[in-house]
């Protein structure tokens, strides 16, 4: 057996390796010509293949060598990026990730019972037979690649972001192409060229460039350049005409539009929303294993905890007065610091659903745009992954059950390819990620008579619903209103799985669809699990606390302001009208005087659910406070209105209410 740890290094390694070949050999189907992707893909497979020859894994190697041939020639030219080589690859790629699997499960060592000889075959008689074609069409088109006048030189993104920031208000770009008679010294009439255009502007770049052509000892016959000048058109050629020996063969103007127009189209060849192929660098950065870091974060919430109680021992000295904002400082420093650590981009998880994508839109014959936003969006890695299921569910039901059929779609006057976007953004202390398509949207009449066929609700209770609430009784266990099974969704599971993961993750989801014009999943989590800030209040002498994220805000009311609607209390706050939830009412608190005989006035937080505002009575509104997360453990989990606990300072337990529980 290997050893353990050149062994974790490899897996954790191969992972990367493996994402990079996924992300890049998507982004050659949509750009072929992308020459960055091109050379990163390569130095992946490239890579892998060393550390699989090193580990010893000997069809990890053949395989990972010949997908690396393959790309090495489609460097060099000598094959093109078609949708069969694109297939071919992802093939490849599946094995790759096959054999990995294998590997661990094995503990290292390389089943003998693994045979991929004839897919190693089809890879090589792919790339011969590729090369034959290709040998045939440069034959027949030899004449035309070598056409005087065209430009040899062309300018990647970088360069022309550079151009155009160089570019004065009132010069212009100029694109030309200088060709050298055949008398002598043709390279000093190259020099003099770019004199003359440094005499008259600026020589932004040329090929060759001066250097180049001053050291040259053969002839110059042509040069290609990319020049800044004051000089409009004409007088700048007649400028140039000054060279003898030097003639102007080709020559644009080019408008800043038309360069900000090709680096825009050269952009969106890639798959939308900056899907783009991170290469491995050298950095100052060390692997660290996750269960290291949930050590560090649980140490912090005590030195957190301690330090809360040693705040509340209120000692009147003037060394610990002077000393305790110090002590405050430095935990809240480490805590963030901490929290920092443990952050990832949602692109780790993002990068895998455009192959499902891909491969589900061909399976069932539907033309899919798949759009990713705010991949930079970063959220605790625990949380991340944990997400993954729930986000592959949405995807999926979004292509089976949103998208329609391009036949269907082009006969609702819609664009025969679909849409569908998942975008990450943070908005406060939360992070928002969506899911949204362009397809049939959710039916909530079929909803609602599907629910009372379920029994779950009746038909007199559904009449007073509003469409959110009938479309969360898709969440329901074994819901489903799919017409048929597929082995893509439809089965009635998944869905509730769906929020139950959520709901663990103390975050919420909610749905707008409007039917035949599509749907939007929002799911909303916490930036961490472990430490939080919190409103503590107290009823009937118990302290509570409310993650502040929840709270919209908090106010005093006059029993007398209290209304009745629909035979609920109710309030009304910039007119709005948000019912009303006695807290002492929920924990069971049945001593207490109802509030609605209160003589003096009551002390309400206003809670956000989602979009819902509920206002929730209390005894006593405390301070806020960051509070330290701890789980009831399995047998107290499911406590209604309860997520969590909490040590206070005075080192009694506060329980963390769960604000989704809480319905009017």
């Amino acid at each position: 057996m290997q050893d353990n740890g050149y062994l974790d290094m490899f897996f954790d390694e191969a992972k990367e390796y493996v994402e990079i070949l996924n992300n890049g050999i998507l982004t050659l189907e949509n750009n072929p010509e992308d020459k960055e992707t091109i050379d990163a893909v390569f130095r992946a497979a490239h890579s892998l293949k060393g550390m699989a020859a090193t580990m010893g894994f000997e069809n990890l190697t053949e395989l990972t060598h010949k997908m690396e041939n393959m790309l090495d020639r489609v460097r060099g030219g000598k094959l093109k990026v078609t949708t069969d080589f694109i297939d071919l690859l992802l093939q490849g790629l599946d094995n790759i990730q096959f054999l990995v699997d294998k590997i661990k499960e094995h503990e290292g060592k390389e089943p003998d019972d693994i045979n991929l000889e004839g897919f190693i075959e089809e890879l090589a008689n792919y790339t011969q037979s590729s090369e034959k074609s290709d040998d045939k069409a440069d034959a027949s088109n030899a004449g035309d690649n070598n056409l005087a006048g065209d430009f040899k030189l062309n300018l990647t993104d970088d360069e022309k972001d550079k151009l155009l920031k160089d570019k004065k208000d009132k010069e212009r770009i100029y694109h030309l192409q200088v060709v050298m008679d055949d008398q002598d010294f043709q390279s000093v009439r190259a020099f003099m060229v770019l004199k003359k255009i440094e005499e008259v502007g600026k020589l932004f770049k040329s090929v060759p460039d001066k250097d180049e052509i001053e050291n040259s000892e053969s002839g110059v016959d042509t040069i290609d350049i990319y020049a800044l000048s004051w000089l409009p058109t004409e007088e700048f050629k007649e400028e140039l005409a000054e060279v003898s020996g030097a003639e102007i063969n080709e020559f644009n103007e080019l408008e800043e539009a038309e360069l900000a127009k090709k680096k825009s189209e050269q952009k969106a060849k890639s798959l939308h929303a900056e899907h783009k192929i991170n290469s491995f660098q050298n950095s100052s950065t060390v692997r660290v294993d996750i269960s290291k870091l949930d050590t560090l974060v649980n140490m912090v919430g005590e030195l957190l905890i301690n330090k809360t109680r040693l705040q509340s021992l209120d000692i009147q000295r003037s060394k610990f007065n002077e000393i305790m904002p110090q002590l405050d400082r430095v935990t809240m420093e480490l805590h963030h610091s901490i929290m920092q650590i443990r952050m990832v981009p949602v692109g780790v998880m993002f990068s895998r659903f455009p192959r499902m994508i891909r491969d589900l839109s061909n399976k069932m014959n539907k033309e899919i745009d798949f759009v990713m936003e705010g991949q930079e969006t970063e959220l605790d890695r625990s949380i991340i992954d944990e997400l993954s299921d729930p986000l592959t569910h949405l995807l999926r039901n979004a292509i089976d059950h949103g998208v329609e059929t391009p036949e269907v779609r082009k006969g609702k006057g819609k664009p025969e390819e679909g849409r569908i976007e998942l975008r990450a953004y943070q908005k406060g202390s939360e992070i928002i990620i969506e899911v949204k398509d362009d397809g049939a949207g959710i039916n909530p009449d079929k909803i609602g008579q599907k629910a009372i066929e379920k029994n779950i609700v009746s038909a007199e209770e559904l009449e007073q619903m509003e469409k959110r609430d009938i479309l969360d009784f898709i969440f329901h266990p074994g819901f489903s209103t799919a017409a048929k099974v597929t082995d893509v969704s439809g089965r009635g599971v998944g869905m509730d799985i769906v929020r139950n993961v959520v709901k663990k993750l103390d975050g919420q989801i909610s749905i707008e669809s409007e039917f035949g014009k599509g749907s939007t999943f929002t799911i909303s989590l916490p930036l961490t699990l472990a430490i939080t800030q919190a409103l503590m209040i107290k009823v009937d002498g118990d302290t509570f606390a409310i993650p502040l994220n929840s709270v919209s805000e908090t106010l005093t009311i006059s029993p007398e302001n209290i209304k009745k609607v629909r035979g609920k209390d109710v309030i009304v706050l910039r007119e709005n009208t948000i019912p009303l939830v006695s807290a002492a009412n929920i924990f069971g608190y049945e001593g207490l005087t109802s509030y609605k005989k209160s003589e003096t006035d009551l002390s309400v937080v206003i809670l956000k659910s989602g979009d819902r505002f509920i206002g929730l009575i209390v005894e006593e509104l405390l301070n806020q406070q960051e509070i330290v997360i701890k789980s009831l453990g399995n047998y107290l989990q499911d406590t209604d209105y309860i997520s969590g606990a909490t040590i206070i300072g005075d080192g009694d337990v506060a329980l963390i209410i769960d604000v989704r529980d809480i319905v009017a």
